[in-house]
């Protein structure tokens, strides 16, 4: 039934998600990225997936590998991914919730043509991993993503992510928005592409207050300066996400879904627990699917 999907026996990608549906991506260039960003070049409708979630590679002996964009999470063969791994056939890997890919490929032909074993044969030997720059790079990130999160959750006091709203939660999360733009900032002096992964939206016209301005912006760097600038976001998210919680009350879970949507733009990081509060309240007034 898997192999139903595999088309041409070239490498590829079988996607499986709610209500069982499936789709099948022939990995056809050196690199294939996967999110939600309508760039991405496998698009996944998930509000858990950052823009640009994960990477498939091609390597020079030709195997795949998948590297995790920025700080973004990935289940490898039921592992949490920590930078990059290898590909082999038959390997599952999870993005969000519940989105799921299965790496498939051909087997490999019994005699590879002259010309193709002459370039194996002239390739340079490869550096041991732990020599690797890239290695040690991805692994600083890893170790930065760890202490960041012991951080967040015992500054938060453990407080479980899952929980529902109430208006207390709404404004609580709100009061967050300051110190998420703060975290951004540190998150993209550290690493262009972890900032580019977790944190989304437009920029905007110049001195409007948008999220994202005030993420790539240094100044105001106080923060008292910095409350004051971002309190036209704070409001709004307020607004907003009261509407919404409003709305759920009221059993109207596709105004609550579409709201919940616009809560999550005013925020758009994956990294703030204002955002993931909304995406997760968002997947949870989602219509079942029509059978």
């Amino acid at each position: 039934m898997v192999f139903s999907f595999f088309r041409g026996n070239k490498p590829s990608l079988l996607q499986t998600g709610p209500g069982g549906q499936s789709r099948s991506h022939v990995l056809d260039r050196p690199e294939m990225s996967i999110g939600r960003a309508g760039n991405a070049d496998i698009v996944v409708d998930d509000p858990f997936l950052a823009p640009i979630h994960a990477r498939i590679e091609k390597q020079r002996d030709g195997g795949f590998i998948i590297r995790r964009m920025g700080l973004n999470p990935i289940m490898l063969r039921g592992e949490a991914l920590l930078q990059t791994a290898s590909l082999k056939t038959g390997d599952s890997f999870r993005l969000g919730k519940d989105v799921e890919f299965q790496f498939l490929e051909k087997a490999p032909a019994k005699e590879a043509p002259k010309k193709e074993a002459a370039k194996a044969g002239d390739a340079k030997p490869k550096k041991p991993l732990l020599k690797q720059p890239a290695f040690l790079a991805g692994m600083g990130l890893v170790y930065l993503a760890v202490v960041g999160i012991i951080g967040y959750v015992i500054l938060s006091g453990g407080e479980s992510a899952e929980s529902g709203p109430t208006a207390e939660r709404i404004n609580a999360e709100a009061a967050r928005i300051p110190t998420c733009i703060k975290n951004a900032r540190r998150m993209r002096q550290v690493s262009e592409q972890s900032f580019n992964g977790a944190v989304g939206g437009r920029v905007g016209r110049d001195g409007e207050a948008s999220y994202a301005a005030l993420s790539l912006a240094a100044e105001p760097s106080d923060d008292a300066a910095l409350a004051k600038a971002a309190e036209p976001i704070v409001e709004a998210y307020k607004r907003t996400a009261l509407a919404a919680f409003a709305s759920e009350t009221r059993g109207n879970n596709t105004l609550a879904q579409s709201l919940y949507q616009q809560t999550y733009d005013l925020v758009p990081d994956v990294n703030c627990s204002a955002a993931r509060f909304a995406l997760q309240r968002r997947a949870a007034t989602k219509p079942p699917a029509r059978r």
